[in-house]
Protein backbone atom coordinates (compact mmCIF):
# COMPACT_ATOMS: atom_id res chain seq x y z
CA UNK A 1 0.00 0.00 0.00
CA UNK A 2 2.87 2.37 0.80
CA UNK A 3 4.35 1.89 -2.66
CA UNK A 4 0.93 2.48 -4.24
CA UNK A 5 0.55 5.76 -2.32
CA UNK A 6 3.96 7.02 -3.47
CA UNK A 7 3.33 5.95 -7.06
CA UNK A 8 0.18 8.08 -6.92
CA UNK A 9 1.99 11.03 -5.31
CA UNK A 10 4.74 10.86 -7.93
CA UNK A 11 2.23 10.73 -10.79
CA UNK A 12 1.58 14.48 -10.48
CA UNK A 13 4.10 17.33 -10.34
CA UNK A 14 1.77 19.20 -7.97
CA UNK A 15 2.24 16.51 -5.31
CA UNK A 16 5.72 15.31 -6.21
CA UNK A 17 7.20 18.81 -5.84
CA UNK A 18 6.66 18.76 -2.07
CA UNK A 19 9.41 16.17 -1.76
CA UNK A 20 12.06 18.52 -3.15
CA UNK A 21 12.06 20.35 0.20
CA UNK A 22 13.76 18.95 3.25
CA UNK A 23 11.39 17.02 5.44
CA UNK A 24 11.75 17.18 9.22
CA UNK A 25 14.15 14.47 10.32
CA UNK A 26 15.98 14.15 6.99
CA UNK A 27 19.55 15.45 6.80
CA UNK A 28 20.86 13.89 3.57
CA UNK A 29 21.31 15.37 0.11
CA UNK A 30 18.23 16.72 -1.63
CA UNK A 31 17.34 16.30 -5.29
CA UNK A 32 17.51 19.51 -7.31
CA UNK A 33 14.73 18.88 -9.84
CA UNK A 34 11.64 16.70 -10.08
CA UNK A 35 13.53 14.61 -12.64
CA UNK A 36 16.23 13.93 -10.02
CA UNK A 37 13.65 12.83 -7.46
CA UNK A 38 13.04 9.10 -7.65
CA UNK A 39 10.98 6.66 -5.64
CA UNK A 40 14.17 5.16 -4.21
CA UNK A 41 15.68 8.49 -3.06
CA UNK A 42 16.77 8.30 0.64
CA UNK A 43 14.30 11.03 1.69
CA UNK A 44 11.48 9.10 0.02
CA UNK A 45 12.64 5.90 1.71
CA UNK A 46 12.39 7.73 5.05
CA UNK A 47 8.91 9.01 4.17
CA UNK A 48 7.81 5.52 3.13
CA UNK A 49 8.96 4.20 6.50
CA UNK A 50 6.93 6.91 8.24
CA UNK A 51 3.82 6.08 6.21
CA UNK A 52 4.31 2.39 6.88
CA UNK A 53 4.58 3.07 10.63
CA UNK A 54 1.40 5.19 10.44
CA UNK A 55 -0.52 2.41 8.69
CA UNK A 56 0.73 -0.20 11.15
CA UNK A 57 -0.28 2.03 14.04
CA UNK A 58 -3.75 2.43 12.54
CA UNK A 59 -4.38 -1.28 12.83
CA UNK A 60 -2.37 -2.19 15.93
CA UNK A 61 -2.39 0.85 18.21
CA UNK A 62 -4.52 1.38 21.28
CA UNK A 63 -7.13 4.06 20.65
CA UNK A 64 -6.48 6.31 23.62
CA UNK A 65 -5.39 9.90 24.25
CA UNK A 66 -1.90 9.16 22.87
CA UNK A 67 -3.43 7.90 19.63
CA UNK A 68 -5.64 11.00 19.42
CA UNK A 69 -2.59 13.23 19.83
CA UNK A 70 -0.74 11.20 17.20
CA UNK A 71 -3.59 11.55 14.68
CA UNK A 72 -3.74 15.27 15.42
CA UNK A 73 0.01 15.61 14.77
CA UNK A 74 -0.40 13.81 11.44
CA UNK A 75 -2.64 16.70 10.42
CA UNK A 76 -0.45 19.40 11.89
CA UNK A 77 2.79 18.14 10.34
CA UNK A 78 1.44 18.82 6.84
CA UNK A 79 0.97 22.54 7.60
CA UNK A 80 3.40 25.28 8.66
CA UNK A 81 2.48 24.59 12.31
CA UNK A 82 4.87 21.63 12.76
CA UNK A 83 7.75 19.93 10.99
CA UNK A 84 9.38 22.00 8.24
CA UNK A 85 7.40 25.28 8.03
CA UNK A 86 8.44 25.53 4.37
CA UNK A 87 6.59 22.32 3.53
CA UNK A 88 2.86 22.98 3.43
CA UNK A 89 0.63 20.53 1.65
CA UNK A 90 -2.57 21.96 0.18
CA UNK A 91 -5.71 20.62 1.83
CA UNK A 92 -7.14 19.56 -1.53
CA UNK A 93 -4.07 17.34 -2.03
CA UNK A 94 -4.39 15.88 1.47
CA UNK A 95 -8.08 15.16 0.86
CA UNK A 96 -7.33 13.50 -2.46
CA UNK A 97 -4.66 11.36 -0.82
CA UNK A 98 -7.02 10.35 1.98
CA UNK A 99 -9.56 9.32 -0.65
CA UNK A 100 -6.90 7.25 -2.40
CA UNK A 101 -5.84 5.60 0.89
CA UNK A 102 -9.49 4.84 1.69
CA UNK A 103 -9.99 3.27 -1.73
CA UNK A 104 -6.78 1.21 -1.42
CA UNK A 105 -7.75 0.00 2.06
CA UNK A 106 -11.24 -1.00 0.92
CA UNK A 107 -9.85 -2.80 -2.13
CA UNK A 108 -7.40 -4.68 0.10
CA UNK A 109 -10.00 -5.58 2.71
CA UNK A 110 -12.39 -6.91 0.09
CA UNK A 111 -9.76 -9.37 -1.18
CA UNK A 112 -9.39 -11.03 2.23
CA UNK A 113 -10.75 -14.53 2.59
CA UNK A 114 -13.24 -13.60 5.31
CA UNK A 115 -17.02 -13.83 5.70
CA UNK A 116 -18.89 -11.00 4.00
CA UNK A 117 -20.27 -9.67 7.30
CA UNK A 118 -16.76 -9.31 8.69
CA UNK A 119 -15.57 -7.48 5.56
CA UNK A 120 -18.50 -5.07 5.85
CA UNK A 121 -17.64 -4.33 9.48
CA UNK A 122 -13.97 -3.74 8.62
CA UNK A 123 -14.75 -1.45 5.67
CA UNK A 124 -17.16 0.58 7.80
CA UNK A 125 -14.68 0.81 10.69
CA UNK A 126 -11.82 1.98 8.48
CA UNK A 127 -14.13 4.46 6.77
CA UNK A 128 -15.01 5.99 10.12
CA UNK A 129 -11.38 6.02 11.23
CA UNK A 130 -10.24 7.81 8.07
CA UNK A 131 -13.03 10.38 8.40
CA UNK A 132 -11.81 11.12 11.93
CA UNK A 133 -8.24 11.39 10.64
CA UNK A 134 -9.41 13.71 7.87
CA UNK A 135 -11.20 15.91 10.40
CA UNK A 136 -8.05 16.13 12.54
CA UNK A 137 -6.08 17.10 9.44
CA UNK A 138 -8.60 19.67 8.20
CA UNK A 139 -8.83 21.55 11.48
CA UNK A 140 -5.22 22.70 11.09
CA UNK A 141 -6.09 24.48 7.85
CA UNK A 142 -8.63 26.81 9.44
CA UNK A 143 -7.60 30.26 10.60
Amino acid sequence: MVDAVYLKLFAFDATKRHFLSRNAGYSGALPVTLFDLTLDHPQIAMRKQQLSAYLVRLVTGAYDSKMNAYHDMVGKIHTNKAGNPGVVICLVQINALMGFVNDALVATLLTLNLPCEQKVKMVRAFGKLLWIQNDLISRHYTV
